[in-house]
């Protein structure tokens, strides 16, 4: 997994399975940056026209990149070096932040935080077939994972500070964890359930219901984004 924290305030990660490449956003300068795993100097792929660029997701087989922005009130999609950009959503969205996709099934999955009226949201990728899933119960749903091998969608709130999940085709949601304190980012992996909080100042780590342990690092300080870097796509979401 990795985590944001280089000196600048990055709010997102995301991974792209097929080129082995990180993607991140920064708003202390707007932009959104990638590099390769393996190291290597960032590249900035997207420099104007953003405001406060924070959840960003990748779809490695349709060679994209989605990401929200918080003060622009829109999401937008972009090909992976930045060109064919255009504006996705931008109606009835307050302060979107977390965003995935799902690439196999073509679809995107979104939160967003509004204080008077918290939601998740999923459409195809190209925007169409938008429509609520989540509404009630939900206090700062800041972070969101979806695992095609479960099939189930998953939400950290620190609001209610409970982490959550679903199947969306079923709309049938459950607890599998609460008592969080406040939850930022959150990733999955394998059977874990990986997840950021800004009061413990560490990467906290659980297999469903049961939290096995913590990460601290040696400098305390808020850890923002959180995402699973795998050696190989997943079987069966290679493109044809």
């Amino acid at each position: 997994f990795y985590w944001s924290h280089m000196g600048k305030v990055i709010i997102g990660v995301a991974y792209d399975c097929m080129e082995k490449m990180i993607y991140w956003t920064d708003i202390s300068s707007p932009s959104i940056s990638k590099a390769s795993i393996d190291g290597g100097e960032p590249t900035a792929v997207i420099i104007s026209d953003l405001s406060s660029p924070e959840g960003i997701a990748i779809d490695h087989m349709g060679r994209t990149m989605f990401w929200t922005d918080s003060m622009a009130d829109r999401i937008e999609v972009a090909s992976l070096d930045g060109t064919q950009r255009r504006v996705l959503i931008d109606t009835d969205l307050v302060n979107p932040r977390a965003i995935v996709t799902d690439p196999i099934n073509g679809n995107l999955y979104w939160a967003d935080w509004n204080r008077e009226a918290p939601k998740i949201e999923t459409s195809y990728m190209d925007g169409s077939n938008r429509r609520l899933l989540v509404q009630s119960e939900l206090g700062l749903p800041n972070a969101l994972t979806y695992d095609s091998q479960s099939s189930l969608l998953c939400w950290a709130d620190a609001g209610t500070h409970k982490m959550e999940c679903m199947n969306p085709g079923r709309a049938q949601r459950s607890t599998v964890l609460e008592g969080l304190q406040y939850p930022f980012g959150i990733t999955a992996f394998g059977k874990n359930l990986y997840y950021t909080d800004w009061q413990r100042f560490g990467v906290c780590f659980f297999m469903f219901s049961q939290e096995l342990d913590e990460f601290q690092p040696q400098k305390r300080a808020n850890i923002y984004g959180i995402t699973t870097a795998y050696a190989q796509c997943l079987p069966g979401s290679k493109p044809v």
